[in-house]
């Protein structure tokens, strides 16, 4: 397991108990099991989690395995969509402002959709957040880059709890 990834789940978790506003809609719960997980989940996702299954972090939402299964469904291509998708090619992992974003299952690299004003399906602007899961999770979910992917102000209470331990400076 990556130590860095662990030891900021840990951060991020024990900063949650800190105030109950950060933990009202904020939650690391704990991790799955690792023989429960679906063998066809992508690994650096697997490895998330069995640290954590799931996560709410702001306008970020890892699905958790139990969830995970249903969710495929915003891999199905969708007709008129700028962007084909497919369940062989992408994993959905979770959503973004209710915006679902993407596992490449070749090269584990993470793919959303910027907010450009229309539907998810309905844009041509999907674009790579991340070389692969555990960077995405580090820099734009618990790092500096949380307000650029998710447009969160400084008094949102996920950026306010990162800037509180520091991990908004890049």
């Amino acid at each position: 397991m990556n130590a860095e990834l662990r030891r900021v789940v840990e951060e991020l978790r024990a900063a949650l108990d800190e105030r109950d506003e950060w933990r009202m809609m904020n939650a690391l719960p704990a991790g799955a099991r690792p023989e429960s997980l679906d063998p066809g989940i992508p690994p650096a996702v697997r490895e998330f989690l069995a640290l954590s299954d799931g996560a709410t972090c702001g306008d970020v939402t890892v699905f958790g395995s139990g969830t995970l299964p249903g969710m495929q469904f915003h891999c199905d291509p969708v007709e008129g969509a700028a962007v084909t998708l497919g369940r062989e090619k992408w994993f959905c992992i979770g959503v973004i402002s209710d915006e679902p974003f993407f596992v490449d299952r070749a090269s584990g690299a993470v793919w959303y959709f910027p907010d450009t004003g229309v539907e998810w399906w309905m844009s041509s602007d999907f674009a790579k957040a991340a070389d692969d899961f555990t960077t995405f999770f580090l820099e734009s979910v618990a790092g500096p880059g949380h307000p650029r992917l998710t447009g969160a102000g400084p008094d949102d209470q996920w950026p306010e709890l990162l800037e509180h331990l520091g991990r908004l400076r890049a």
